[in-house]
């Protein structure tokens, strides 16, 4: 056995303590609870709430995300987790519209193309016919097919990646403004290795990724084709996401559950672990680490330094939400009260303030009140951090700048929320994968500590799920 037998399976009693109380860490005590039931396992979270940035509320008849809004079933340990606790049922699946995302340009807002899902254009036509890209712009697209593959060995940039197999004006009209929307990040040095393997995969089975689209579109019926981020894919509960944690945390049987415990260090004690928070210190037999990287590696600094200074190199951007509500009669652009587009993504190259926008009300039922809109904007990001820091009044106000030129809407929003998510994203930039690996290979040196989270190998409510599964499996190495 090549890892490093982390705990053994017995009768005995053993300590086990969970730091973080978002869905990687809930989802790693419902796995200790299911592999190990004798075990006590004492989950830590330093915020008042548990669910990390996840949560819901309602307001005035509208169902009020503060992060995420909905989940993917591809991959589906989401939708698996969801199953095993008895809840699918409660699940909603976008509501099916015609045009499901929209690109801004100077000059307005327009579809986008049929069928292109962040780089992979499974209808070509489509993208041939949008005004997005100029006639040069489209010319260059077409060329990819005779771009050879690139170096799959040497980790590349979105940037680089984008721009060497469809040229710069696909990249900044389409394919930034898809990523930004995703992962908030640089995309010079966002990792394709790290983020999007699957395109380098087609790119080398392929030769090209217009090639791979038309497999893809062979294989699907015109009416199952998706354009944007393929909607159809996704999941919300009815109540709002924030009901996931609800369900996890009624799912939990034994665990011990704190809130506003923050733990200040995580040390080697003989042949165990000492967890210390300001209130107490905690003997275990196990620790899993399910925080961001950076407060991961403080937190074991006295254990291993090095360790320590790979994980606080894996840098987090921060990011602001607003939320609005508005009436469906203050939109009188061309689109009219009729707008039923899921969001709008905005490429950086604009000089806009704003990474999206995107429609709540529209993509699920049961958001808002009959004749009534909730948008949330998406302000800051890797490439505009400083935004995060203005006013609500100032955010407010780039908020609603966005929505007039964008669906000229008229008045003033019935009311707003802002969200401020600050070091909440992990960015993935060149060898990542690296950094990961080695982290990995010292924490296997380190018996009875797994780390958890979005930081590592995925981001997004699915990978923190199989984050945290995966964490108490190793803990037993199953």
């Amino acid at each position: 056995m090549s890892r490093i037998l982390k705990l053994v399976m017995s009768n005995t009693k053993q300590r086990i303590v969970v730091v973080g109380g978002g869905v990687a860490g809930l989802a790693t005590v419902l796995e200790l609870e299911r592999l190990v039931p004798q075990a006590q396992v004492t989950l830590l979270e330093s915020s008042i709430c548990l669910g990390g940035v996840l949560a819901s509320e309602q307001y005035a008849g509208f169902t009020i995300e503060t992060s995420a809004d909905m989940f993917t079933v591809d991959p589906s340990a989401a939708l698996d987790l969801v199953r095993r606790l008895g809840r699918e049922d409660q699940l909603l699946t976008t509501t099916p519209t015609r045009d499901r995302a929209y690109v801004a340009t100077a000059e307005g807002i327009q579809p986008l193309p049929r069928g292109f899902s962040l780089m992979l254009p499974a209808d070509v036509d489509s993208v041939l016919a949008s005004p997005i890209l100029s006639e040069a712009g489209k010319q260059r697209f077409l060329q990819e097919q005779q771009v050879p593959p690139g170096d799959c060995s040497v980790d590349e940039s979105l940037e680089s990646f984008a721009v060497r197999r469809f040229g710069r004006e696909v990249f900044e009209r389409l394919v930034q403004p898809l990523a930004g929307g995703i992962y908030t990040a640089d995309p010079k040095t966002l990792s394709m290795q790290a983020t999007m393997q699957r395109f380098i995969d087609m790119e080398q089975e392929f030769g090209s990724l217009i090639a791979a689209g038309k497999a893809k579109a062979q294989k699907e019926s015109a009416s199952a084709q998706a354009s944007g981020a393929r909607y159809g894919l996704f999941r919300a509960p009815k109540d709002g996401m924030g009901c996931l944690i609800d369900w996890m945390v009624e799912a939990v049987d034994r665990a011990d559950l704190r809130t506003n415990q923050t733990v200040t260090a995580v040390e080697k004690n003989g042949a165990s672990w000492r967890v210390t928070t300001a209130e107490e210190i905690i003997d275990a037999d196990a620790v899993v680490v399910a925080t961001g990287a950076a407060v991961a590696g403080r937190m074991l600094s006295g254990v291993d330094s090095q360790l320590a200074e790979s994980l606080e190199s894996i840098t987090a951007a921060s990011s602001a939400i607003v939320v609005l509500a508005l009436d469906q009669k203050q939109f009188r652009s061309p689109l009219g009260e009729g707008f039923v587009g899921y969001g709008i993504i905005c490429p950086h190259v604009l000089g806009r303030q704003a990474i999206a926008c995107s429609f709540s009300s529209n993509k699920f039922s049961n958001r808002a009140p009959d004749g009534k809109v909730i948008v949330r904007c998406f302000i800051g990001g890797a490439l505009q951090a400083d935004l995060v820091d203005r006013s609500d009044t100032n955010l407010l106000a780039i908020a609603m700048s966005e929505l007039r030129q964008w669906l000229g809407v008229e008045g003033e929003a019935e009311w707003s929320k802002f969200y401020r998510w600050r070091n909440c994203m992990p960015q993935y930039t060149l060898g990542h994968l690296d950094r990961v690996a080695k982290i990995e290979q010292r924490v296997q040196q380190l018996a009875g500590v797994e780390l958890a989270g979005n930081s590592y190998r995925g981001v997004g409510v699915p990978a923190c799920v199989e984050s945290g599964t995966a964490a108490a499996r190793r803990l037993f190495a199953i």
